[in-house]
């Protein structure tokens, strides 16, 4: 009765240490540090944009790329003015999204400085800054439920009538 039990059980030992495989990979995401974060002490709160958004001398390349890739961004100079519509444009894989989401700070450059007004991006409070930025992008990302659950996944805060308007 015992080789029985042992031999139906058997077959789905596969399955368990592939689940086990999966569930360290989770932890370890779970339980990493972030690379970029808010200043240890003292991130700044106002967030004043002067002129607007400065990019000096910016150098970057994605974490994952291989070693001896070419840069997505070389010595880049440009303002977003306050105030005003900034279009982006190039081929796939120039940059553009990259530039959003150093803005976010989802990625800080390997050289050069962003600035928002006279704040260097590195010195204001993470939480605060993703807060106050919106980000449309290209390829629209849809959770699982319904469209004002998705609309209210940017606002939790909406009320019906903020959801209107965004529709």
């Amino acid at each position: 009765m015992a080789l029985m039990t042992f031999g139906s059980i058997f077959p789905i030992v596969p399955a368990i240490i592939k689940a086990l495989v999966v569930g360290k990979e989770i932890f370890d995401v779970i339980e990493r540090s972030p690379q970029i974060s808010s200043p240890e002490v003292g991130g700044k709160t106002e967030i004043s944009l002067g002129e607007g958004i400065k990019f000096e001398n910016i150098r970057f390349r994605y974490p994952t790329a291989p070693e001896g890739s070419r840069d997505v961004l070389s010595n880049a100079n440009f303002m977003i003015k306050q105030g005003t519509s900034t279009a982006i444009v190039g081929p796939s894989g120039c940059g553009k999204s990259t530039i959003v989401q150093m803005i976010n700070r989802l990625y800080d450059p390997l050289e050069g400085k962003i600035s928002f007004g006279s704040d260097d991006v590195r010195e204001l409070d993470l939480v605060t800054l993703r807060n106050k930025i919106g980000y449309v992008s290209q390829e629209p990302v849809l959770i699982l439920g319904t469209i004002r659950e998705n609309l209210m996944y940017g606002n939790k805060d909406a009320s019906k009538e903020d959801v209107k308007v965004a529709l």
